[in-house]
C-alpha cells in the first residue's frame, strides 16, 4: 500500500530547510518528506546578511552561530574609496554548509530525508500529487517546491544573473583588516558590472570573489579574470571554492493547487543585489503558521513589496540596459543615503522615510533612464 505524507518538500536548500524548521515547531505530528537531489550537503556557499535594529535576528532566531561579524564596510571604484561604520548594525556571514548541517539537525528527527531523489515529474489526480523521481514514486497531498524552475512569463522585469566565483584562501602574512568588509570593488568593465567581493575572515584568511552582473554571464571568462585577481598574493592555500549563477528578476510565480513555491522561482532572491537569506527569513518569521491545507496554503505565498519591486524593476533596468552606470549608481547611493535606510531598504524592512531617504539619495539622470527603459 502507498504512502501518503501530509506534505513534501522538494529541494534541502536554505529556504526549505529555514521553512521546516520553524513549521515543525507547531506541526511536529504531520507525516513530512523532503527530497534532496544532491548526495549530501556541499562546502560550495557562503549566505550573507545583514542584522540589527529594526530586523528580526536570524542569529537568534534559528539558533544559527555566524562565522564572520563585520561592523565595517566599504565599496571603491577607482581610487574612490567609501569605508562606512555601520554600528549597531552589523553584516554577517554564515558558513554554508555549516548553516544547512544545522538546520537539517533542527528538522531531522521530525520528518524523513531521501537524498539523491532528482524529480522528474510531478502529476495531481484523486487529492494526492504524485511525484516521480529518477528511481522512486512518492505520493503527498500537498507539495512545498524549492526547485528553480520558474516559467518565463513569471519574469515580471528584464533578467539580470549574478555569477561569481569565488575561493576562500590563506596566505603566511597579515595582509587584510579582518575587521572590514569589501561589499564592491568596481572593475572597468562597459559590457557588464564586475566587481570583486573580499569577506576578510583574519589577517590571513578571506573569501574573494569575481562577480559580475549580466544579462549573459560567461563563466569561462570570469575565470579567468578571477584567477588573474588571485595572482596578487604571494602563494596561498585554497581551503574552500565557490561558484553559481543566480537570477537577479522579479518573478510572480502561477498559482498551482496544492503545491507552494519558495526560494527563487517564487521571487525570494532579492532581484537589485541577489541577496536571499534575509529575505526567506523574513518572510517566514512574519508568518503566522498554520496546518496546512487547501484553504490556507496561499497565505503562505511570498508576497513581495510592490514599492521594493518598483524601485529594482529601476535598478535592473539600468544594470541589463546601461551597465557602465552601474558603479556610478552604486557609489552614489552608498556615499549619499543615509546607512540605517540603506540597510533596511537593502533587508525588506525599510519605512516610508527609509524609502524617501533611498529615493533622494539616488543619481536623479540614471534613474530616470531606468524608469523609462523598457
Amino acid at each position: 500500500m502507498k504512502k501518503t505524507y501530509d506534505l513534501i518538500v522538494i529541494g534541502a536548500g536554505l529556504s526549505s530547510l529555514m521553512f521546516l524548521s520553524q513549521y515543525i515547531k507547531k506541526f511536529n505530528r504531520q507525516s513530512i518528506l523532503l527530497l534532496e537531489q544532491k548526495k549530501s550537503i556541499q562546502e560550495d556557499q557562503t549566505f550573507c546578511a545583514w542584522e540589527g535594529p529594526g530586523l528580526k535576528s536570524i542569529i537568534n532566531s534559528f539558533k544559527l552561530r555566524p562565522k564572520k561579524v563585520w561592523e565595517k564596510i566599504s565599496i571603491q571604484d577607482g581610487n574612490k574609496l567609501i569605508i562606512k561604520d555601520v554600528t549597531p548594525y552589523r553584516y554577517v556571514c554564515f558558513d554554508g554548509k555549516e548553516t544547512l548541517k544545522k538546520l537539517l539537525k533542527v528538522c531531522k528527527s521530525k520528518i524523513t530525508v531521501i537524498n539523491n531523489q532528482k524529480v522528474k515529474k510531478i502529476t495531481y489526480k484523486n487529492n494526492v500529487h504524485e511525484i516521480k523521481t529518477i528511481n522512486q514514486t512518492y505520493y503527498g497531498k500537498f507539495i512545498i517546491d524549492s526547485r528553480i524552475n520558474f516559467k518565463e512569463h513569471e519574469v515580471k522585469s528584464v533578467f539580470v544573473k549574478q555569477a561569481f566565483i569565488g575561493h576562500e584562501i590563506e596566505l603566511k602574512k597579515a595582509t587584510w583588516n579582518k575587521n572590514e568588509a569589501m561589499l564592491m570593488s568596481f572593475k572597468k568593465n562597459k559590457n557588464e558590472i564586475e566587481f570583486t567581493y573580499l569577506l576578510p575572515f583574519s589577517s590571513k584568511r578571506a573569501l574573494i570573489e569575481t562577480t559580475v552582473f549580466s544579462s549573459s554571464p560567461n563563466l569561462k571568462s570570469i575565470e579567468k579574470r578571477h584567477q588573474i585577481q588571485l595572482k596578487k598574493y604571494e602563494a596561498y592555500t585554497v581551503k574552500r571554492k565557490e561558484k553559481a549563477i543566480i537570477p537577479m528578476a522579479i518573478i510572480s510565480p502561477d498559482d498551482e493547487r496544492g503545491i507552494l513555491k519558495i526560494g527563487t522561482s517564487a521571487g525570494m532572491v532579492r532581484a537589485s543585489s541577489g541577496y536571499s537569506m534575509r529575505r526567506v527569513a523574513n518572510w517566514i518569521l512574519k508568518l503566522k503558521p498554520r496546518k496546512i491545507t487547501n484553504n490556507n496554503l496561499y497565505q503562505y505565498k511570498y508576497q513581495p513589496n510592490p514599492l521594493l519591486n518598483w524601485l529594482d524593476r529601476i535598478f535592473l533596468n539600468v544594470i541589463y540596459n546601461f551597465p557602465e552606470k552601474g558603479p556610478y549608481l552604486f557609489m552614489t547611493l552608498f556615499s549619499k543615503a543615509n546607512m540605517s535606510s540603506l540597510i533596511k531598504f537593502l533587508s525588506d524592512e525599510a519605512s516610508t522615510y527609509d524609502l524617501l531617504n533611498i529615493l533622494l539619495s539616488m543619481p536623479k539622470k540614471i534613474m530616470l533612464k531606468g524608469l523609462f527603459k523598457k
